[in-house]
């Protein structure tokens, strides 16, 4: 959906989300800059923002000038876009008093495109001011924080963002299993249950009372405490009976609740608008940063004081949630215990970045004695031979993408060996004529990678070209050691010129870059991920790849592919 440009675009736009958005009359937020009376938790939470951010400018992940602290006196926040979509007042107090980041790259980044902030997400965009694009900004925030998310069905947009997390915990941390133990004992419960197939015992030994004798009768007579114990169990019957009562009249509210339920969400359903438009946050929530490179958005409750966390990659509207203030307590805890360096780096998912910030800042003093210039020195001297190795183990992954290309090559031909198949079986009707057509396209887009009457050989002016760049180069006075990737891909070129076919000139090519990628140091060697040559598979510098190699690997992922 295109975002609105002006205020008038905007204004229309929220229109077409009544009743779910209803504009609020601007004069109920009574404090134009900065709240003079906020409600604890609010005030604590903004604290607590304040304090992340500052932290991270003490770590020097983000300089102090790129961050404005509240209260924004000469640049508040626009009071008639909150009102326009219906913020309580304590959400908008809470916006008075975040601090907000510029939107520049911090001085490091692992993470997210535009700067991390949280597992993926970045900081939160700049709701202050009138200045150009501010509707867009306030559009995205209060309507699809995940703009890129897709939701199954429109209710589940409809209801707002409701984000009904059932496990909510004390100190910050995850608690769905232990919710989930609790429930279950609740619902195994203590209360006997009566067995109405016991009723028919009696009849089944009706006749035992005329073959009685005397003694019989004698010994079978009903003791005082037989009666009080058969009082008990009558009453404990009833219970039984009262409490079955009570169930099936709650299971009967329940049906109906969910019949309710399935009525509404078959009317969102189809209901003719763009479902898109059916998104917006309800007017008590509000996130805590941006989506960013498919990441984590925080959602904060202002009627419950809970945070939501929620991961826009693998389309989570939220897993479970948790009270705002120790959550935040515990994030900033992490980052200042070295747990998390900021920028993306997370132990133990990262492993020798994050390790090697970590001694960065322990090195530098942290927390008690930090010395700042030390940091960067030292930081500046790590990304210097971070780049010198990245530089060295250029044969490395020149060898791996090639091994990718060989693979990739050998998928095509099963992908294009099971679209002719599946072609020759389809049978000739209209109704087939989409898939047919897809296969057609499978097909054609595969045998281009292996078909000789699609191969090409290469071009003698491409070789030209090549050879003019090193000239090239040589007169701007570059190093021997600059070009030397460039004087390899002439030799390559050389050598695969004289190939017939696909095959043959990936097999000259592979031989030579595993020789240029075996005479690489082994140190340099060191902590090169030889598993992201090719989706996930592994590369093995030592082995000399077959042809029946490559031909097992590419069934194999054919395989998984189609499972």
């Amino acid at each position: 959906m295109n975002a609105p440009t002006t205020y008038e675009q905007l204004t229309e736009k929220i229109k077409l989300l009544h009743p779910f958005v209803e504009p609020k009359d601007v004069s109920i937020y009574n404090d134009p800059i900065y709240p003079t009376n906020p409600h604890p938790k609010i005030a604590t939470i903004a604290s607590l923002m304040n304090e992340l951010y500052t932290l991270f400018i003490d770590m020097q992940y983000i300089p102090a000038s790129s961050v404005s602290f509240a209260p924004h006196t000469t640049n508040p926040i626009s009071l008639r876009h909150a009102a326009l979509f219906g913020l309580e007042k304590q959400v908008v107090d809470l916006l008075q008093m975040l601090p907000y980041h510029d939107g520049s790259q911090p001085d490091w980044n692992f993470g997210s495109d535009n700067g991390e902030f949280l597992f993926g997400g970045e900081f939160d965009d700049d709701l202050r001011g009138k200045e150009e694009s501010i509707e867009a900004v306030w559009w995205r925030k209060c309507v699809d924080p995940l703009y890129y998310l897709d939701v199954d069905w429109k209710g589940k947009r409809a209801v707002g963002w409701n984000l009904r997390c059932e496990d909510v915990d004390d100190e910050g941390e995850e608690m769905g299993e232990e919710c989930e133990e609790e429930e279950e004992e609740e619902k195994e419960g203590w209360l006997m249950t009566y067995n109405h197939e016991d009723d028919n015992e009696e009849d089944k030994d009706e006749d035992w009372d005329d073959d009685m004798t005397d003694e019989d009768e004698s010994s079978s007579e009903v003791s005082e405490d037989d009666a009080i114990e058969s009082e008990e169990l009558l009453a404990l019957h009833q219970e039984t009976i009262e409490a079955e009562a009570a169930e099936q009249k709650e299971a009967a509210l329940q049906a109906q609740a969910e019949e309710a339920e399935r009525l509404k969400r078959h009317t969102l359903d189809n209901d003719p608008r763009d479902e898109r438009l059916l998104l917006y946050l309800r007017p008590w929530h509000v996130t805590l940063n941006k989506l960013g490179n498919h990441g984590t958005v925080l959602f904060l409750n202002t009627h419950t004081f809970t945070i939501s966390q929620t991961d826009q990659e693998f389309g989570n509207l939220c897993d479970f949630k948790h009270n705002a203030i120790p959550y935040l307590q515990n994030v900033i805890n992490k980052f200042k215990t070295l747990d998390w360096i900021p920028g993306g780096l997370y132990s133990p998912i990262h492993g020798d970045e994050y390790l090697a910030y970590k001694n960065l800042y322990t090195t530098s003093g942290w927390p008690n004695a930090f010395d700042p210039s030390k940091f960067h020195a030292l930081r500046k001297q790590f990304e210097k031979s971070q780049d010198q190795r990245y530089h060295d183990q250029e044969p490395l992954r020149k060898f791996c993408e090639h091994v990718g290309t060989m693979q990739s090559r050998e998928l095509s031909k099963l992908h294009h060996a099971s679209a002719v198949q599946k072609l020759s079986t389809l049978p000739q009707s209209p109704t087939h004529i989409k898939e047919k057509e897809e296969f057609q396209r499978i097909k054609e887009q595969c045998g281009k990678e292996f078909l000789p009457e699609y191969y090409k050989p290469i071009s003698i002016d491409i070789l030209t070209s090549y050879l003019k760049s090193v000239q090239q180069q040589r007169e701007e006075g570059r190093s021997e050691d600059e070009i030397k990737g460039l004087k390899t891909l002439i030799a390559e070129t050389k050598e695969a010129m004289r190939a017939k076919g696909f095959e043959e000139r990936d097999w000259i090519i592979y031989h030579m870059r595993r020789e240029q990628a075996l005479e690489v140091e082994e140190e340099v060697k060191e902590g090169f991920k030889w598993t992201s040559a090719w989706r996930g598979v592994s590369v093995d510098l030592d082995v000399v790849l077959t042809q029946e190699d490559l031909e097992k690997m590419a069934e194999e992922r054919f395989d998984r592919y189609h499972e």
